[in-house]
């Protein structure tokens, strides 16, 4: 089985009507080609929490290269030409065999334990991985620390700028009540043209 998966960025100056056709003559695409499989479509989610500068994106299965060949020139992606032209800026294809297949029964879960309560007059750093700055501000501070001003910022690669990917301390420490901690948030994407020039 060969999935296909397309990441579309739509034009900036594209109105909506004009995505929305887009999209509605794409979901199109599995009532006219009945090779295509397992056909599912959706807009990026916001906030956005991976790289990759994309608004839409589909994903299909196709029994083998041949379909895949055959869908590739079938009447029902030949004539998407027009409603992508005037909605797409750029697109991206990815196109695997699936060679995994989940297994149906899975073994109990292990459960992560409490931890420990910290010694008397100090607090546990929270854990505040993955969120927004105003999050884990509002996670320290409820816990009774405060949070620096400023914050150390490092290249996003695959996670969205703006999220917190640590802290010093780190979360889990046991600290003073009151005290200051650092976020560690990420920035601007690795695949941004200007990385070449850090």
């Amino acid at each position: 089985m060969i999935r296909h998966i397309v990441f579309c960025k739509f034009k900036p100056e594209a109105s909506e009507e004009t995505i929305a056709e887009f999209i509605h003559e794409c979901d199109k695409l599995p009532s006219i080609n009945q090779e295509i499989k397992n056909w599912v479509s959706g807009k990026s989610t916001e906030p956005r929490f991976h790289s990759g500068d994309f608004d839409w994106a589909l994903s299909c299965d196709l029994t083998d290269w041949d379909a895949m060949d055959r869908y590739m020139w079938h009447e029902a992606h030949l004539r998407m030409g027009p409603w992508a032209q005037a909605a797409i800026e750029f697109l991206q294809s990815f196109d695997f065999e699936l060679e995994y297949e989940a297994p149906t029964e899975f073994p109990p879960q292990a459960v992560t334990p409490e931890p420990e309560a910290a010694p008397g007059g100090q607090i546990r750093v929270p854990p505040i991985r993955g969120r927004s700055v105003e999050d884990a501000r509002e996670l320290i501070a409820a816990a009774g620390l405060v949070t620096d001003q400023k914050v150390e910022t490092m290249l996003g690669g695959v996670w969205a700028p703006g999220r917190v990917m640590g802290s010093s301390p780190e979360a889990g420490e046991c600290v003073p009540e009151g005290s200051t901690v650092e976020l560690i948030v990420t920035g601007e994407w690795w695949s941004k043209p200007d990385f070449t020039e850090l």
